[in-house]
Formats: C-alpha cells, structure tokens, sequence
C-alpha cells in the first residue's frame, strides 16, 4: 500500500515538474541548426533573427552549420533531437516540402517529424548568369536551349533545392532540357558561376544581389511575379516571354515534434514579432526577401498547402524522386 501512494505521488508530481521545465524555458543556450554552408540565404536571415530572439529569451542562441544533400542532413538530426525547445531547425521549402518528393527514402517525415514554429520570409530566385556571358535576356537564354538541349548547365544546392525547383519548372513551361551541376550550398554556385564553370543559376536574392551590384553577376530576371526592390529593373519572367511563371520559397523555424505547446507558443510569439519589427521588413526587403511572421498553426498550414501544391508541379516538371 505504502508502494502505491508513493507511485501515485510521484505520478501527481510529473505533470508539475513538466510545467516547472517549460515556465523555467529556456534555462541554457539554444542551437538552431541550419542545413546549408554559412552564407547561403537561410544562414543569412538566421544570422539576422538569431540575436533579437536571444535578447528576447534572454539566452544564447547558437547557429549550428550541417550542411549536406540538399539539407537532408542537418534537417534529419533536428528530426531526431530531443523534443525540448533547444534544438531548432532553420528549415525552407526544400527542407520541409520538395524534398518529400526528390528522394524516395528521406531520413525525416516533414509532415510528421516537425512542430512549425514561424515563417520567417519570403521571396524569389533571381536567374544569373556572368557579367560577361553572352546571354543578355530570358529569351537569349531559351534560344540556346532550343537550338542545342542540354547543352547549358545551370548549378543548384541540389535536387529539390529551391534553384532546382525553379530550374525544373522553367524547362517545363519552356519545353527545354539543360543539365543541373549539385553542390552542398550556395557559395559554391556563386563562386563557380563568376568562374564560368556553369552557365547559369537560379538563386536566392539575399546571395546573389552583393554579386549582382558588385558587377560579378548580370541578373536576367526574377521568378515572383512583382520586381523585387533589392533589385530594381529586373523584371519577372512572367513578364519576359513564360506568362504565369512563378516560383517564391520561404524560411521558416521548426522545433521536433513533441516539443510542448508551451514552448513552439513562445517561440512562435516572438519570433513573429521581431518579423514584423519595421527595421526588420526594411533589412528583409533589401536582401529580395518579405518578412512574413505566421505562427503555429497559421505556419503549418502554410507548409501543408505547399505539399499539396508541389508535389503535382514537380511530378509535371519530370522530377523523378532519386
């Protein structure tokens, strides 16, 4: 009997300590692990939000670089991290959406293995080529690849990557082949496109706009359907021969799933209002991104919607899981 009321005792007190642990969050430094090279579009804004949620949480956040197959890797370890708020995941639409139907066996479920904490932006690629490439014009580019398919190359993250995606649905509505170049992130492209080892990419505004003003790159267009401020004159290719054209991805926070609704709330809370800090949407907007700040479950359904949308596109495009 005395064995009984000390297990219900102790079985009383778990719910208590449970609650202790979240209202005592976060009591040590959280990492936020971003899947890509440092300098990529995700680790930028990361970099840029990480120090406002510290000052808000009164606690350090480390950034932890895990780079690998098209975030698979660093995206399967916060998968697997323990459900307690202190591992993060600074994930995108590849992570979290196109991935899903790339490869046949991911290491994560992002429909089940993650709690959607905000989104944090979201914005176009720009479609670059060298300063001095030949190629002065969407069509230019076009004309080539009809002339000679598979010809070009064009460098990506690699498949399901945002450069991927806008690649794939371009030679869809284009009716073109070219040949992708993979690499484990961003800086990678870059610096082998100004070396002109391939011909071209579809990269994300906040990499590719230093370049761009910088007189490295020549910006042929972006893939929102609106000009983008950061980069001014550069029109849509929907409004440059592909009308309906479109391709925008966005970032976002996700915790494991599992983690207490105490804590994703919070995070969510305020990383939704540093989002919305007008400082915040100005810096964003001249690295070609917008600040969003859906929360919870606004941000769920949001990643939700784009695996329904996707999946069909990238199947039409001829991507073929691998």
């Amino acid at each position: 009997m005395r064995l009984l009321k000390t297990l219900a005792t102790a079985l009383c007190l778990l719910p208590a300590a449970a609650t202790m642990a979240q209202s005592d969050y976060p009591s040590h430094p959280i990492t936020i692990v971003v899947p890509y090279t440092a300098g990529g579009g995700v680790d930028t804004v990361t970099r840029i939000i990480a120090p406002l949620l510290a000052q808000r949480l009164n606690q350090t956040i480390l950034i932890e670089n895990r780079a690998g197959v098209s975030g698979i890797v660093g995206t399967a370890m916060v998968a697997h991290a323990k459900p307690d708020g202190y591992t993060l995941l600074a994930g995108n639409t590849t992570t979290n959406v196109s991935n899903l139907f790339v490869y046949k066996s991911l290491p994560y479920d992002p429909r089940k293995d993650f709690e959607p904490v905000a989104m944090l932006d979201e914005g176009p690629c720009v479609l670059v080529v060298p300063a001095d490439s030949p190629f002065n014009s969407v069509q230019d580019i076009i004309a080539a690849l009809k002339a000679q398919p598979d010809a070009l190359t064009y460098g990506t993250s690699g498949n399901g990557s945002f450069h991927h995606m806008s690649a794939s649905l371009f030679q869809s509505m284009t009716h073109t082949s070219m040949r992708q170049i993979a690499y484990k992130g961003s800086p990678n492209v870059m610096t082998d496109l100004m070396g002109k080892r391939i011909d071209m990419a579809f990269e994300v505004i906040p990499v590719a706009e230093p370049l761009i003003k910088g007189g490295k790159l020549k910006a042929l267009a972006v893939t929102s359907k609106k000009e983008m401020a950061a980069l001014p004159g550069v029109k849509p290719v929907s409004d440059l021969g592909l009308p309906g054209f479109e391709m925008v991805a966005w970032k976002g926070i996700f915790a494991p799933a599992g983690t207490p609704a105490a804590i994703t709330q919070r995070l969510g809370k305020e990383l939704a209002d540093i989002m919305r800090r007008p400082d915040i949407k100005k810096r964003l907007e001249a690295l070609g991104v917008d600040a969003d700040g859906r929360r919870n479950d606004e941000f769920a359904a949001v990643a939700q919607h784009d695996i329904a949308y996707w999946g069909p596109i990238l199947h039409d495009a001829g991507v073929v899981p691998e």
